[in-house]
């Protein structure tokens, strides 16, 4: 077994190259991915206060087992849930439709998909600036614009429930482009013969959408919903420039409870614990994502 695991690192050997030429990455990716993580797992085992003059005093699992009596903790996780689950199926069900949409040949859809990305490139801090001035109670252009229709102006970000709902369609607007440039992209890679010949069986649009094209792109669908998926478990930015996780705890994710338990309440432990439950469920979900995506590759 020593012999073997020698020959690898043997330079003569021409079968080893292309273990030489991903040994940097490998080097790289223990570096700055493996080692903080198994730094983090350390970190979370001990109350890990942030002035290092304090003692650091060992905990075990018991961080662990107090965040799942938390209540606050468990909150937390399920605005995360509500919030990934109603913002991915949004953005790629829009996503879907406009990439359909974009797909069709035409000079106005030509000069339409570029600027349409625009604001995946926006950075997500300056998307919630933007945003939050939007939905200012007095000087925000959409009360404004309800103002002219007729309507009562709506306090988006001072009620649980709009405050939610503005945090969706802010996230919506951002990466639905996203979702749609993926998309498009299995779309316009579909071999049209089978299309050709669902048409000249008398199958509708939705017929071949349904039973031609979506299987093609069935492994691209997945991977959008993979990407958009562990992007919003992690949502942080636009939470803490919006609401700051208010009102009322309605967009208190996970990712802001982390940062406001490491940072405001000075216990990085605790926000350890939680960091590593939370890199263990996106996971999961990675894992879970791309089984499906691999089983619909072999089919």
């Amino acid at each position: 077994m020593i012999t073997k695991f020698i020959n690898l690192f043997n330079v003569g050997r021409v079968s080893n190259y292309p273990l030489y030429m991903v040994l940097p990455a490998i080097i790289v990716l223990l570096l700055l991915t493996i080692y903080p993580f198994i730094y983090l797992i350390y970190v979370s085992l001990h109350i890990w206060p942030i002035s290092p003059t304090l003692p650091k005093i060992f905990l075990g699992f018991g961080q662990f087992t107090y965040l799942f009596q938390d209540p606050q903790f468990i909150e937390s996780m399920q605005v995360t849930v509500n919030l990934m689950v109603v913002g991915v199926t949004i953005q790629i069900s829009l996503g879907t439709l406009l990439a359909i949409l974009l797909s069709t040949k035409s000079r106005v859809t030509n000069y339409f998909t570029l600027p349409f990305m625009i604001p995946v490139f926006i950075s997500p801090v300056v998307v919630g600036l933007i945003w939050k001035f939007m939905f200012n109670y007095d000087l925000g252009i959409l009360n404004y614009l309800l103002n002219v229709v007729g309507l009562d102006p709506v306090n988006w970000l001072g009620k649980p429930n709009t405050a939610f709902w503005s945090v969706v369609i802010i996230d919506t607007w951002q990466w639905t482009p996203f979702t749609t440039l993926i998309i498009k992209a299995g779309l316009d890679s579909v071999d049209q013969t089978p299309v050709e010949a669902a048409t000249v069986d008398g199958a509708n649009r939705f017929q071949i959408f349904r039973h031609v094209t979506f299987p093609s792109i069935a492994p691209i669908f997945t991977v959008a919903l993979l990407f958009r998926t562990l992007d919003a478990f992690k949502a942080f930015d636009i939470i803490y420039i919006v609401t700051r996780g208010g009102p009322g705890g309605s967009t208190y994710v996970l990712g802001y409870n982390i940062w406001k338990t490491a940072f405001y309440q000075n216990q990085l432990g605790l926000a350890g614990a939680m960091s590593v439950i939370m890199i263990v469920i996106a996971t999961i979900l990675a894992f879970i994502l791309v089984r499906i995506m691999k089983g619909q590759l072999d089919r």
